[in-house]
């Protein structure tokens, strides 16, 4: 496998360090890092937002698809950073439903940083196809 990607707020990371995270079903009971082989996807979830809130992410043969609402389109403007990781400690996630996200219960040293200004940006220049309502 390729190196994977790995989105975050969170700027001038050196590792990565495994954390329980929100999941929408509560699924996922351990603490771990989560990656993607797709940067759009890595962007799509550099920053917060929820399926609640009407938020849709969807990825079919690999081109990432987001509908975001109106309300939350000034939550883009945030600048975010996308990580590469090494492959070596990550597995599939077989929680997640899209199959485009790995995860890995060790700490991950990060390979690169690639800042994005917002991240509007970071989707837009990863393929990511946005449609607001």
């Amino acid at each position: 496998m390729s190196n994977l990607y790995h989105g975050s707020v969170v700027r001038n990371l050196k590792t990565l360090e495994p954390r329980k995270r929100y999941t929408p079903s509560q699924t996922i009971e351990y603490a771990a890092i989560y990656a993607t082989p797709l940067p759009g996807f890595a962007a799509a979830h550099s920053f917060a937002w929820s399926s609640d809130e009407g938020v849709e992410l969807d990825v079919e043969n690999g081109k990432v698809t987001m509908l975001i609402p109106e309300t939350l389109k000034e939550r883009l403007s945030i600048p975010i950073s996308i990580y590469t990781l090494p492959p070596d400690t990550f597995e599939l996630t077989k929680e997640e439903g899209t199959g485009a996200t790995w995860h890995s219960t060790q700490p991950v040293n990060i390979l690169q940083e690639k800042k994005y200004s917002s991240v509007l940006e970071a989707l837009t220049e990863n393929g990511v196809e946005l449609t607001f309502k």
